[in-house]
């Protein structure tokens, strides 16, 4: 189709503009967009708007993904919005919703709201429209964002100004069962039930909203808010607050500039009523709060955690009065007893994973903002928490404590600045690795595959890194046993899954272990006279990594980058520039040899190779009770397996008869012992006619060496 040219005319101080079929639009003192239809479709009409401050007319062109800025006050005068097909048939049904209430054709009863839950505050029927009466429907806040950005949305927050979500969507619900009844839609897409979320301004949901499925989109549904009016010391509003809002009221009550946008699928125009979101968004590139920040933070104080995820998600920048908001210790106080934990720690898993996630970035600036402890609490203060934190003891008054603590966090900030090279480092290991494998099977004609090495868990190792000088801190919980504060900090201050606390302090525990591996081999390599790191790992070595990769499971690779960056640390604070980059060097160095040489012995996966006897085999084999001797020898089979890869069923037996005559040995020796000392001169010592008991005791002692020497196998 081709498009018209839309020419510009004042009318008392407004912009009108008309299309070349003498259609006119008029836009809103806060509205620029440009709006394309699917990008999908190639027949399909532009429709470019822009703000009433230029007089320019509106040129006929293709669709643009870029800004322009074009007046002399640098706004932005243009962007892009993209709707798929799938929305574009979504908000005209919407409208048509709307448009058959205003008409009066479909009404909404207690019989077509069957399906709504019962947990609503809002009526269950819609009464007849008053004359006149006119539905604005504007898709708010994250949708809008994101369009303009580029991107693809998958949810859709429809925001109202003269009825509630729920009953709109009762309304939408009853259009789509007559259409059905028509036979215009299959049944099952009038069938949707919906859903309410009740406001709870305690936990600052302010207001409650309605979700629905139409057309395969999830879409709230919710009405403007309006300004708020509250008793002092609460967050309930009274009933001064009026009920539905204008958009200027909703657009301030929002987060942030970037998502105080709106859409009007009326008019296809974006509003903007802060005169800045889209400034915001495409020129300076900046987080703002649309009201003074301190005020915002108090409205919802899991705000500042979404500026720093909004900040690191799309590379903005915080503002510097938001920034100085963000570190007051009223914030803080809030964010710790207002805001439900599990709402926290949602806020946070949102920083670590997902599209444009920047985990590093993301903790850093929380502890930057001096956030952390509000996000990962510590136990309250009549629980006791001992231990260290980087070697000094977790004592004193709670000012020391606070300092002790304050030393910690910055000392996570340091950590995690390290950890970007660890695992670049690994990550050109893993694709030299990958090309050698590619060069060697086309060099080949074997058909052998490799299997997938374990890959690094980004969101788990972050986490982990970031708590690491927490790791020697412990605590006594409600049934008295010890735990790490630690896991506290991942189960109780951000609730997360059960799963996640074992696999954090797994690596907590093993850190150390790895860290020794690492700092062995950097001696081997010291040591060596080409200063090249041996073909293969030191037999002690080699038992010790696989117990380790035994333990760890997948986590191991995420336990070796993490010892990686301990170790790196502990070079980095002390020494010169230059001895601090050749002992970094050496560290990365390290770190990729040793990953190489775990998985060229095969130990990678090494917890998933079957044993060569079960326990019934190695009771019938070795005439055992049924018990827990049984796995006192799987632990030696074990053992003999990782020292043996190559070993047989009948070696691994043989070395386990062994283990079993030297253990019934040593025990009938101890036996005898016992009972000399008990007779007092005995008959039945094991000293000889003849022996003094000097030589008795050396034949103990050289008995006792050789199973401990044993074990070590």
């Amino acid at each position: 189709m081709d498009t018209s040219s839309a020419i510009s005319s004042g009318i008392d101080n407004k912009q009108v503009y008309h299309w070349k079929d003498g259609t006119p639009f008029e836009l809103t003192r806060a509205s620029v967009c440009t709006r394309t239809l699917s990008c999908e479709e190639e027949d399909i009409d532009a429709l470019t708007t822009t703000t009433a401050s230029t007089n320019d007319d509106v040129e006929d062109k293709a669709p643009k993904t870029s800004t322009e800025v074009t007046n002399k006050e640098e706004h932005v005068t243009s962007c892009t919005i993209r709707l798929m097909s799938e929305e574009e048939h979504l908000f005209e049904t919407l409208i048509a919703a709307a448009d058959a209430y205003e008409n009066g054709i479909i009404t909404v009863d207690n019989f077509e709201n069957a399906s709504l839950e019962k947990n609503s505050t809002s009526p269950t029927c819609v009464t007849p429209p008053p004359p006149g009466c006119h539905v604005s429907i504007r898709v708010a806040g994250g949708w809008v964002r994101d369009k303009i950005l580029g991107s693809h949305s998958h949810d859709v927050d429809i925001a109202l100004d003269t009825m509630s979500g729920v009953q709109f969507a009762s309304i939408v619900q009853a259009y789509l069962h007559t259409l059905a009844q028509e036979g215009k839609i299959p049944k099952s897409q009038s069938n949707k039930k919906i859903g309410v979320i009740s406001a709870n301004p305690n936990q600052s949901k302010h207001l409650e909203t309605a979700t629905m499925k139409i057309l395969n989109i999830e879409c709230d549904f919710v009405n403007l808010r309006a300004e708020e009016v509250y008793e002092e010391h609460s967050r309930i509003p009274t009933q001064q607050t009026k009920q539905f809002g204008t958009p200027l009221e909703d657009a301030l009550r929002r987060d942030f500039t970037v998502n105080s946008l709106f859409y009007n699928i009326r008019t296809k125009q974006v509003e903007d009523y802060t005169n800045r979101g889209l400034d915001d968004l495409l020129m300076h590139r900046m987080i703002v709060t649309p009201l003074d920040p301190h005020t915002t933070f108090h409205d919802d104080p899991l705000r500042v955690l979404r500026a720093i995820r909004f900040c690191v998600r799309y590379d903005l920048d915080l503002d510097t009065t938001l920034r100085e908001a963000a570190m007051s210790k009223e914030v803080h106080h809030s964010l710790h007893i207002k805001v439900s934990r599990e709402r926290v720690g949602k806020e946070l898993e949102g920083m670590l994973t997902g599209k444009g996630a920047k985990p590093g970035r993301a903790l850093d600036l929380i502890t930057e903002l001096k956030l952390a402890g509000s996000v990962f609490c510590f136990p309250p203060k009549d629980v006791k928490v001992s231990g260290t934190v980087l070697g000094h003891e977790y004592v004193g008054t709670e000012e020391e404590l606070a300092h002790l603590r304050e030393i910690g966090w910055e000392e996570a900030r340091a950590l995690l600045q390290l950890l970007p090279q660890a695992m670049e480092a690994h990550n050109d290991e893993l694709h030299k690795i990958e090309e050698d494998q590619t060069h060697a099977s086309n060099t080949t004609s074997s058909n052998n595959k490799h299997e997938p090495p374990s890959v690094v868990d980004i969101r788990l190792l972050h986490l982990a890194v970031f708590l690491l000088p927490f790791r020697h801190l412990l605590y006594i919980d409600k049934k008295g046993k010890e735990q790490s504060v630690v896991s506290y900090m991942i189960k109780e201050s951000i609730k997360y899954k059960t799963k996640d606390i074992s696999s954090v302090v797994a690596l907590m525990d093993h850190a150390d272990k790895m860290q020794t591996i690492i700092r062995t081999l950097r001696d081997v390599l010291e040591q060596s006279t080409n200063h090249e790191f041996p073909s293969e790992l030191p037999q002690l070595c080699r038992l010790e990594t696989g117990l380790l990769l035994r333990t760890t499971k997948d986590l191991w690779v995420s336990c070796l980058l993490m010892a990686s960056v301990a170790e790196m640390r502990d070079v980095q604070s002390c020494g010169n520039n230059s001895v601090v980059k050749n002992g970094m060097d050496d560290v990365l160095q390290t770190s990729r040899e040793t990953y190489r040489s775990i998985l060229n012995l095969g130990l990678d996966k090494c917890w998933k190779v079957r044993p060569l006897l079960d326990g019934r085999q190695l009771i019938k084999s070795l005439d055992l009770p049924k018990g827990p001797l049984v796995g006192v020898y799987l632990d030696d089979q074990v053992r003999w397996m990782l020292q043996h890869p190559n070993g047989s069923k009948d070696e691994c037996e043989r070395h386990l008869w062994q283990r079993k005559r030297e253990r019934e040995g040593a025990d009938e020796e101890e036996h005898e012992i016992s009972r000399g000392i008990s007779d007092g001169v005995c008959p039945s010592s094991p000293v000889k006619k003849g022996n003094s008991a000097e030589e008795s005791e050396g034949r103990h002692f050289s008995k006792k060496m050789h199973v401990e020497s044993m074990d070590l196998m």
